[in-house]
């Protein structure tokens, strides 16, 4: 045996963690209903809906029986077929349903979609995929302010981008209610925040993540403890602050965290997308961190 193929039976032999899971949960997946061909798509979607509005007027039908969605599908492959999010399906469709033609057509749709149906809904499918097929050790999910996760299939990463928007009172009061208190002024919020990041770290969080890059700069500067108390005490008494105001308390509030994430031996995800935030490059540039 060479070095590559000892390489490869190494690599095969370790299980995989996702360090950035969008699987759904187990719960959620059974709940959703049953798959089928055309449901069982994921980012491919996001392709489906580019494809669909380049057909322009009149509107791309909606289908009401199985042929017809077939006959819409065939009609975005026409346009599709090679880009990665649907080469990935046929991946899936070859190692998962046992699919052997090179591509989907009138001929082979019917059996492949029956085939995904009754495979689908067994109840050990959910085991089988991310466990058998996927190797899966652990997931790691980013998980919305006081939603549960499964952690026999998930490691959770508690996400903090509503801190941001504490200055509006509709998340302000949902924290509160949460935390079963109120917020009277800047060092009331942070005891909040600290307390909802050791909750689930209580619960075997193991971070925290902002994705503040969806709508805003990275750049963040340190702002002192009394310039972000007046702005919150003028969100408190119903006064909307200002877009440079807003930034200094969302500030004040990044450095909190990454001071909390380090005191609690946490890790600090940062994304640094551009997606949603009108594809301004430099607001993403990662040196901003």
């Amino acid at each position: 045996m060479n070095f590559r193929e000892r390489l490869l039976d190494d690599m095969a032999s370790i299980r995989t963690v996702d360090c950035h899971s969008h699987t759904s949960l187990k719960s959620a997946y059974y709940k959703a209903g049953p798959r089928n061909l055309f449901n069982l798509i994921s980012y491919f979607a996001r392709d489906v809906d580019s494809v669909r509005s380049s057909f322009g007027p009149p509107p791309f039908p909606s289908p009401k029986t199985e042929d017809e969605q077939w006959q819409n599908l065939k009609a975005v492959l026409g346009r599709a077929r090679n880009v990665s999010y649907w080469r990935h399906h046929l991946v899936l469709y070859r190692d998962l349903f046992g699919f052997r033609d090179a591509e989907l057509n009138d001929k082979n749709w019917q059996a492949l979609n029956e085939t995904i149906k009754q495979k689908s809904a067994a109840p050990g499918w959910y085991d089988h995929v991310t466990r058998d097929w996927c190797r899966l050790e652990t997931q790691v999910r980013n998980i919305p302010w006081f939603e549960d996760w499964e952690p026999e299939y998930f490691t959770a990463i508690l996400r903090l981008e509503p801190a941001l928007q504490l200055c509006t009172a509709a998340t302000r009061e949902s924290l509160e209610k949460h935390l079963e208190r109120s917020f009277k002024d800047l060092a009331s919020l942070k005891q909040g925040l600290a307390d909802l990041i050791e909750e689930y770290r209580k619960r075997g969080s193991r971070g925290i993540k902002l994705a503040h890059a969806y709508s805003r700069t990275l750049a963040s500067e340190p702002v002192p403890e009394p310039t972000a108390a007046q702005v919150f005490d003028r969100a408190l008494s119903g006064q909307a602050p200002t877009p440079a105001e807003l930034k200094q308390f969302q500030d004040h509030i990044i450095f909190y965290f990454a001071g909390l994430a380090s005191d609690l031996k946490l890790v600090f995800q940062i994304h640094t997308g551009v997606q949603g935030n009108w594809g301004n490059i430099p607001d993403s540039d990662p040196l901003h961190l």
